[in-house]
């Protein structure tokens, strides 16, 4: 019996030992949770680039205006109706106007306003710009045919020659374009595209004439009329608008959390501003305010 009694004391004591272990034990893992807290959750710390923005840009372009296309035309509208224009023989008189493009170098600033917004890296929005040529907008090219043609007609023949002077300039331009980006941090280059409208100045002048010389054998009196004007006309138009398309790439760095500094290539082509085709290539730099 007292054996017996000395083992189910042995048991008892072991059940209250191991109870009280998991007593202490219980507190200590609920101290150690409230001294941890909860796990956090992520967070994203690098810079955001969504949001509305815009700024001011400056810089400098090279300009090329197709000048020949214009006079050609302006030759043609002159001579409607006219033996030059459609001779049975020979080369049409328009087709001998050569005149070379205008090129300039302008220099520009504006500004610019936007939106994007920020998907993981990638950077997609859209963005208005304005730009105001202050100088080197255009120019203006002249050609004169350097040698008479004969236009040959019965009795007579025309030695005809002509002359022209174009002028083109650019005045100010506006892009709506969009554009996509990706995100290195505080760095982000670009690719943008979209529609230009360019408005500048354009006119032309044309000038032709001839000398008549008798070839009618048939008379006895052989003689050489002096040169005299067919058609001597000046059209100008101011103002005038061109649409076009507008493309290039650049890159942007945050220099704090709100502003930012950017470098841009644009290429810009108008088919036609006032009968002129007109291709821009700029390079710009500006500086911008994000919201």
């Amino acid at each position: 019996m007292a054996a017996r009694s000395m083992i189910t004391m042995g048991k008892a004591a072991g059940a209250a030992v191991l109870a009280g272990l998991v007593a202490l034990a219980h507190p200590a893992a609920a101290a150690d949770m409230s001294l941890r807290g909860s796990l956090p959750a992520y967070e994203d710390t690098g810079p955001n680039w969504s949001g509305i923005y815009g700024g001011v840009h400056g810089g400098i372009g090279s300009m090329t205006a197709d000048t020949q296309s214009m006079a050609k035309r302006e030759s043609q509208r002159l001579l409607n109706g006219l033996y030059y224009l459609n001779p049975t023989s020979g080369t049409a008189a328009p087709d001998f106007i050569n005149v070379d493009p205008v090129r300039s170098s302008p220099v520009m600033f504006g500004v610019f306003a936007g939106y994007q917004q920020q998907y993981e890296d990638a950077v997609i929005g859209f963005e208005v710009d304005y730009s105001r040529i202050a100088s080197g907008g255009g120019g203006s090219r002249s050609w004169t045919q350097p040698f008479s043609v004969l236009y040959a007609q019965t009795g007579y023949t025309d030695a005809f020659s002509q002359s022209t002077t174009v002028r083109a300039s650019i005045t100010d331009y506006v892009t709506a374009r969009l554009r996509g980006g990706w995100a290195y941090g505080r760095v982000m280059p670009y690719i943008t595209g979209g529609l230009a409208l360019v408005r500048g100045n354009t006119s032309v002048s044309y000038r032709a004439g001839i000398s008549r010389i008798d070839t009618d054998s048939s008379d006895s009196v052989d003689w050489t009329a002096a040169y005299s004007d067919i058609v001597n006309s000046t059209r100008s138009s101011n103002g005038t608008i061109g649409f076009g398309y507008v493309m290039g790439t650049g890159v942007e760095a945050l220099l704090t959390n709100n502003i930012f500094a950017r470098a841009e290539y644009q290429f810009l082509r108008v088919p036609s501003m006032g009968g002129v085709p007109v291709t821009l290539h700029t390079i710009r730099a500006g500086v911008g305010l994000k919201y």
